[in-house]
């Protein structure tokens, strides 16, 4: 079985996404740019595809999918748990922001950084229209077999990966080189998030896979080393975090600022919402307390 990867650039830090084409299948769609559509139009019969497969409902992964939609006729396919991401993209974005805001406010981001963020953030509007979709099933049959629907929630509440037979398709839930955060989202949905994404993490090692073809990046090989490569590197930072309070309560900010060290300006919210996740989890463990909420603050117990 022969499937092709077209690597489609995007306007994000994260670089390329990677669109497989399996079949009449195509899973994932990347950005709405007109150099995605034109790669993607050149690289693709589009109009042959019978379905899109979104691994998860972020822009750089679905912002394609009504063009392509409109092209071939094709049912695009979501997780339940972010349909509302990709049936009401726009609405969705705005409507979280102000609840962004107010996070990020709390957590002690000086207010140009707000701002700044804010535009960015309002700024992604552009990259993704609105698409009906369908609900992913346990399994999706295609021309080239069936594919197995597992779902694995963490970057994203409706985070997934699809195995047809020895290969996975893991979307961002698992990288090569990148260790995936659980996005804002985390902060405000408890179905996503560190304990949800480590425990996806885990449910995969025992797969009889033999190539993890991700979201980003080149062929995983040894899904099972990768995996335990980031479930330590979490547990590093929450042992980081524990350092960093032996000396007593502390902002988030000023935890972000000592676990990460300096940064892009445009990634640290997303450094703001990991870090806060790692917190949540060592607070339901019992090793921390919030200690104020309004400017979030920690202390060891």
């Amino acid at each position: 079985m022969k499937v092709q990867r077209v690597q489609i650039p995007t306007p994000f830090r994260v670089g390329p996404v990677n669109i497989y084409v399996v079949g009449d299948t195509l899973i994932d769609a990347g950005p709405l740019i007109p150099s995605a559509l034109e790669i993607l139009t050149k690289a693709v019969d589009l109009p042959s595809i019978k379905r899109l497969l979104i691994t998860h409902g972020h822009v750089d992964h679905h912002g394609l999918a009504s063009r392509i939609r409109d092209i071939s006729g094709c049912s695009v396919l979501v997780h339940q748990n972010d349909e509302n991401l990709v049936t009401g993209y726009t609405h969705q974005l705005m409507n979280k922001l102000f609840a962004y805001k107010t996070f990020l406010e709390k957590a002690g981001l000086s207010e140009r950084m707000i701002d700044s963020f804010a535009r960015i953030y309002t700024s992604y509007s552009q990259f993704g229209e609105s698409c009906e979709v369908e609900p992913l099933k346990k399994t999706v049959q295609t021309e080239a077999g069936a594919l197995t629907v597992i779902h694995t929630p963490g970057h994203t509440s409706g985070s997934v990966c699809f195995l047809l037979d020895d290969i996975l398709f893991s979307g961002d839930t698992l990288l090569p080189t990148i260790s995936t955060n659980p996005s804002m989202h985390a902060v405000f949905d408890g179905r996503c998030g560190l304990t949800a994404y480590e425990g996806s993490l885990i449910s995969l090692i025992d797969l009889p896979v033999l190539r993890v073809l991700p979201g980003h990046g080149q062929i995983i090989h040894d899904h099972e080393k990768r995996i335990q490569e980031i479930l330590q590197e979490h547990a590093r930072r929450r042992h980081q975090i524990i350092d960093c309070l032996s000396g007593g309560s502390r902002s988030l900010i000023d935890i972000e600022k000592a676990i990460f060290g300096p940064i892009h300006p445009s990634e640290i919210v997303l450094a703001l919402a990991e870090c806060y996740d790692h917190l949540r989890v060592l607070e339901r463990n019992g090793f921390i307390v919030r200690t104020h909420e309004d400017p979030i603050q920690f202390a060891l117990l």
